[in-house]
């Protein structure tokens, strides 16, 4: 029987990607705007460790997006392969991978992120990434 919490945390981390595509292609010239829906996802004292090993906390993350606004026209980006690691309470752990595709250009990702719902509303807490090629 699959678990209510788990699947929200799951649709949020498809409808995360969604608006960071948005962000970093502008589709629709929505991108700026993308940002505003994007920022509630991530808690207040989120953290993450990029692919290239920095930690950086959820100011990081804001700054990032909004200096990225249409930087990648054409990106795409897949996310596959969800496996629930752990969840206890209101908290969900779970692995994806992401692939990012421009051009001729394909890199991917192992991700973790730590996901809290409550009352219906998904935020993220942790975010770990590695590089996979």
């Amino acid at each position: 029987m699959p678990n209510p919490l788990v699947e929200h945390a799951r649709h949020s981390i498809h409808a995360v990607h969604a608006l960071i595509h948005t962000v970093f292609t502008d589709r629709g010239g929505d991108g700026a705007a993308a940002i505003e829906r994007l920022l509630p996802a991530f808690a207040e004292h989120f953290s993450m460790v990029t692919t290239a090993g920095a930690v950086v906390g959820r100011e990081q993350v804001e700054q990032l997006f909004r200096g990225a606004v249409g930087a990648r026209p054409g990106l795409e980006i897949l996310v596959s392969d969800l496996h629930m690691l752990w969840h206890e309470g209101q908290s969900v752990a779970i692995r994806y991978k992401e692939t990012h595709r421009l051009g001729q250009q394909e890199s991917s990702r192992l991700s973790v992120a730590i996901i809290q719902v409550r009352e219906g509303s998904a935020q993220w807490l942790y975010l770990h990434e590695t590089a996979t090629g």
